[in-house]
């Protein structure tokens, strides 16, 4: 079986080879472990190419993704407009703008970069927010080249390709724009605000999708959608919030998605989000990411056993705890207890719980990719 039919085969909930996703926007590594990684195994790094600045995750060199058994190919579409990526040193700190004027930092030894500042945490009312100008998802940009490149990139690999959101969700990047504080806030105190945002949001998601895949959609076979919506204890905020602002705004980008794809729907969501899988599930959802199995209520035997016959989970390989402060004989017990928890009748694509971080043992990662593979 190709790596692709690996995919497709656990998605279609059939027993086969253990599929893997090693090296995408949620099952990457963050640089510095990365670089480690590769003197540990005596890889030439060549040029680290980051894939995004923000977790300070890596492109992982291609015997690297080979080695631990990749089967998904990442795809991104351009940026809007004539937007560049520059970083700006003021003192101790590094800064840099996105195409929605959103400025991130970051200290000088830092790790990662944070937010530092939201175009719309100043405004006062719903008039005030409606003053900001959106870039426009159709911009010609976005899709220069694109369909050329994709194509190649077929031509040389038989991975499952999946097209990756270049914003959060309907909750996420409204508080980029807003600001968590405020946007918490809105949801009770200014509720037009809140719902305005998570409305234009998911028009610009639908609108993006909906232009970029009708480039490259015969090409792609997984498209990355989500929110954070969890906490390693539980929710953001309560069902109740979820189902007024942001669960029909999230069926409206899937139901886009679809009209212009048979891609397959691959939802993130960091935390604690047990309660709102029904709704995933409702709302078209098929892949769950990364399946943070050390938080509340996501216990592998328990989500396997009540939600395995109709999504498929991506990620929840090792607990990061296991991953961080385990020995390697630690993480094999570990990878193995969660492969069968999870991989009967498919329905699960091993992966990390999330990237992996800059102090994460190299030796671990290695292991825990290597006992992975043994399942393949």
């Amino acid at each position: 079986m190709t790596s692709r039919e690996i995919v497709l085969n656990s998605i279609a909930h059939k027993d086969g080879p253990l599929a893997i996703d090693f090296g995408g926007l949620h099952t990457s590594l963050h640089e510095n472990v990365y670089r480690r990684v590769m003197d540990l195994l005596g890889l030439e790094k060549g040029r680290v190419e980051i894939q995004d600045y923000f977790q300070m995750i890596v492109f992982p060199h291609e015997k690297l993704r080979a080695r631990f058994g990749n089967d998904m190919e990442p795809v991104y579409a351009n940026p809007g407009g004539d937007w560049k990526l520059e970083f700006e040193k003021k003192g101790d700190f590094s800064y840099f703008t996105n195409e929605w004027g959103i400025v991130f930092k970051k200290p000088k030894d830092g790790y990662f970069f944070d937010l530092h500042s939201n175009p719309m945490q100043q405004a006062a009312d719903l008039s005030d927010i409606k003053k900001y100008k959106w870039p426009d998802p159709e911009d010609p940009a976005r899709i220069r080249g694109l369909k050329e490149k994709v194509q190649k990139l077929r031509e040389t690999s038989d991975r499952a390709f999946i097209l990756y959101n270049p914003i959060g969700g309907t909750h996420e990047h409204s508080y980029f724009l807003r600001g968590l504080n405020e946007l918490l806030m809105d949801l009770v105190a200014n509720p037009d605000i809140a719902d305005y945002l998570a409305a234009e949001v998911s028009q610009w998601e639908s609108a993006y999708f909906t232009y970029v895949l009708k480039e490259i959609g015969e090409y792609i076979d997984i498209v990355q959608i989500g929110d954070d919506l969890g906490t390693t204890n539980g929710l953001l905020f309560s069902r109740e919030m979820y189902l007024k602002y942001y669960k029909e705004r999230e069926r409206a980008i899937v139901d886009a998605i679809k009209k212009v794809s048979d891609a397959h729907i691959y939802f993130h969501s960091c935390g604690a989000v047990r309660e709102l899988i029904p709704d995933f599930i409702d709302i078209g959802v098929e892949f769950l990411n990364p399946v943070q199995i050390q938080a509340a209520g996501m216990d592998s035997v328990a989500l396997k056993r009540d939600f395995g016959k109709d999504i498929t989970f991506l990620g929840g390989g090792c607990n990061p705890m296991v991953l961080t402060t385990g020995t390697p004989e630690d993480v094999e017990v570990e990878v193995r207890r969660r492969i069968e928890d999870f991989a009967s009748d498919g329905g699960f694509v091993f992966a990390s719980v999330h990237n992996m971080q800059a102090n994460d043992p190299p030796e671990n990662i290695v292991r825990m990719f290597e006992t992975a593979v043994q399942y393949r």
